[in-house]
C-alpha cells in the first residue's frame, strides 16, 4: 500500500514537469514565431516602400539598362535600342536564285513578349521571399545589384506581310491561267500552269530562327519559302465551254497613239475573264482604274456633249465591242447606255458608254454552264470571241439591226476662246446632227424571220457650230476683255467688245492715212 501512494506521488510530478516542459517548448515556438512575424512585417514595411512602377538599380531588359524608370519609360528605352537593330538588313534568298532584301525596322522588328518582362523587371525585388526582395533592395541602393532579363527579338506575320509581298511577290514564278482561243475554226484549250506563292508563316519563322535566341545583332541570309499556287483558270474550269457563242469586231486602227494604247489596255482586262452561271459582271469595274500605272493614256473622249483629252479616251469601243457580242450570244444585259454623240465604229443603238460611276455596261452569265471571254487585237481590229455551252437549235440564228427614227437639227453657237489676235472670228466645228435610233433583235429559224423585239432606244444630241474667237493682243486688259465677252456666249456681246478693243487702233490709222494725204 505504502510502495503504491509512492509510485503514484512520483508519477503525479512527472506529469508536472512534462507540461512544464511542454509550456516552455510553446512559448518558445510562439516567441519565434512571433519574432518572424515581426520580421516579416518589418521586411514587407520596409519593401512596401519602394514604388512598384519604378525599376530599381542594376536592371537590364536584355542590353538596356532601365534603372529607375516607369514600366512605361523602360518600354520607350528598349523600343529606343530596338531601332539601332532595325536597321540590320536580311537578305531572302529564293529557290528560283532570285533575291531581295528588307531591314528589320521593316519587318516589324519587336520583342517577344516585352510586356511581361517589363512587369517582370517592375516586379523584381519587390515581389517573393521578403528576406531575399530585401537583400535585392539594399543591394540596389549601394549599386550592388546587377539583373539582366533576357529578351527575344521576333517579326511576327502581320508585321511583316506587306513588305515580304512587295518585295518577293514578283519575283516568284506567276501561274498561266488555261485559255480558250480558236485555231483552225476549232476552240483548243491552252493548258494552265502552276505558279509559286509567297509562304509567309515559314519565311517568318526562318527569320526568327536567326534573330531569336543568341542573336549577334547582326543582319543575314534568310530562305524566302514558297508553295505552290493553283492557277486561277485551270483546263478542268474549262472543260464545259466548248462553243463560240458570239463574236464581234470592231476597228481602232486609225485612232490616235494614246487612244490605240487605251483600246487595248481594256481588252487586256477583260481578256481570259471566266464568269460563272449567274455571276454578274461591271465592265467598268474590270477596265479601271484608268490611270498611266493600270495602263491608260490620255485621249479624246466625250464628256458632257463635248469632245475632250481625258485619262482612258476610247474605253468605250472595248465595252461597245463586248456589247454587240454578249447580244449575239444572248448573254442577259443588265445595264447599257448609249453616248451623248453618235460614235463612228459602230451603227446607232450599237454603243455602249462608260462614265465614271454614271455610265456602265453590266451583264450577267443567264447561262447554265460558265462563259470565257477572249479578246484579239489584230492589224487595227478589235474582236471578242465569247466562248460557252451551245444549247441554241442550229436552225435558229439571231441577228441585231439598227434603225435610225427620228434626226435632230441644232442652230446653236458655241464659242471659244483661241490664241488668234482680236478680231479673228471663224467655224471652227461645223456641229453634228443628232438622232433618235433603236435597235432591234430578230430571230429566224431556217432562214425565215419568226420574231421581232426592240432592244432599246437610243437618243444621241445635236451639236451646232463652234465658232473660234481671237483673244490674243498685246494689251492683257483686252485680252482679259475679250476672254469674259466670250465666256457669256452672247454673240452680241462678243462682237461689241471687238468692235470696242479694234476700234482705237481703226480710228489711229484713218488719222496716219488723213494726214498724209494732206501732207501730199
Amino acid at each position: 500500500m505504502a510502495e503504491s501512494r509512492k509510485n503514484g506521488r512520483k508519477r503525479s510530478g512527472g506529469s508536472r514537469r512534462n507540461r512544464r516542459t511542454v509550456i516552455g517548448l510553446a512559448a518558445v515556438f510562439f516567441c519565434a514565431l512571433l519574432t518572424v512575424i515581426v520580421i516579416q512585417i518589418l521586411l514587407r514595411y520596409t519593401i512596401s516602400r519602394y514604388d512598384p512602377d519604378v525599376i530599381i538599380s542594376g536592371v537590364y531588359v536584355g542590353e538596356t539598362d532601365v534603372s529607375g524608370m516607369t514600366r512605361e519609360q523602360a518600354k520607350e528605352a528598349v523600343e529606343a535600342t530596338l531601332q539601332l537593330y532595325g536597321g540590320e538588313k536580311i537578305t531572302f534568298q529564293l529557290e528560283n536564285g532570285n533575291r531581295a532584301g528588307a531591314v528589320l525596322a521593316e519587318l516589324g522588328i519587336s520583342v517577344k513578349n516585352l510586356d511581361e518582362i517589363l512587369q517582370q523587371a517592375a516586379d523584381y525585388g519587390k515581389k517573393g521571399n521578403p528576406v531575399d526582395c530585401y537583400k535585392i533592395l539594399k543591394a540596389a541602393e549601394t549599386n550592388d545589384n546587377q539583373k539582366i532579363f533576357p529578351v527575344e527579338y521576333q517579326v511576327t506575320e502581320e508585321g511583316a506581310r506587306q513588305t515580304l509581298e512587295a518585295r518577293l511577290n514578283s519575283l516568284l514564278k506567276a501561274p498561266v491561267n488555261a485559255r480558250l482561243t480558236q485555231s483552225e475554226e476549232k476552240t483548243v484549250v491552252l493548258e494552265d500552269t502552276p505558279g509559286e506563292k509567297l509562304d509567309i508563316t515559314a519565311t517568318v519563322a526562318n527569320i526568327n530562327q536567326l534573330i531569336g535566341g543568341e542573336w549577334d545583332k547582326r543582319g543575314g541570309a534568310v530562305q524566302a519559302e514558297t508553295a505552290v499556287r493553283e492557277a486561277d483558270i485551270t483546263v478542268e474550269q474549262l472543260s464545259e465551254i466548248t462553243d463560240v457563242l458570239g463574236t464581234f469586231s470592231t476597228w481602232y486602227g486609225d485612232s490616235s497613239d494614246g487612244r490605240k494604247a487605251n483600246v487595248e489596255s481594256g481588252a487586256r482586262h477583260l481578256d481570259g475573264m471566266l464568269v460563272k452561271p449567274g455571276e454578274e459582271v461591271s465592265v467598268h469595274d474590270v477596265t479601271a482604274p484608268y490611270t498611266e500605272e493600270n495602263g491608260y493614256a490620255m485621249a479624246p473622249s466625250y464628256e458632257n456633249g463635248e469632245v475632250v483629252d481625258s485619262m482612258g479616251g476610247g474605253i468605250c469601243q472595248v465595252s461597245t465591242t463586248l456589247y454587240n457580242t454578249l447580244l449575239l450570244s444572248e448573254v442577259e444585259i443588265v445595264e447599257r447606255y448609249a453616248h451623248s454623240r453618235e460614235v463612228s465604229y459602230v451603227d446607232p443603238s450599237m454603243d455602249a458608254a462608260i462614265a465614271g460611276d454614271i455610265k456602265d455596261l453590266k451583264f450577267r452569265n443567264n447561262k447554265e454552264t460558265p462563259i470565257y471571254i477572249e479578246a484579239v487585237l489584230s492589224d487595227g481590229n478589235l474582236r471578242f470571241n465569247l466562248y460557252g455551252k451551245e444549247t441554241r437549235p442550229a436552225e435558229r440564228t439571231v441577228e441585231f439591226e439598227s434603225e435610225s427614227l427620228e434626226t435632230i437639227e441644232s442652230d446653236e453657237k458655241t464659242y471659244v476662246a483661241t490664241d488668234d489676235r482680236i478680231g479673228k472670228i471663224y467655224t471652227k466645228g461645223s456641229g453634228r446632227t443628232g438622232l433618235t435610233a433603236q435597235l432591234w433583235k430578230i430571230i429566224y429559224e431556217n432562214g425565215e424571220e419568226v420574231s421581232r423585239e426592240t432592244v432599246n432606244y437610243s437618243q444621241y444630241s445635236a451639236s451646232g457650230e463652234t465658232i473660234a474667237v481671237g483673244t490674243a493682243s498685246d494689251n492683257e486688259e483686252d485680252t482679259a476683255k475679250m476672254r469674259e465677252a466670250v465666256e457669256t456666249q452672247d454673240e452680241g456681246r462678243i462682237k461689241a467688245a471687238i468692235s470696242e478693243i479694234t476700234r482705237p487702233e481703226n480710228d489711229a490709222q484713218t488719222d496716219a492715212e488723213s494726214e498724209d494725204q494732206s501732207n501730199q
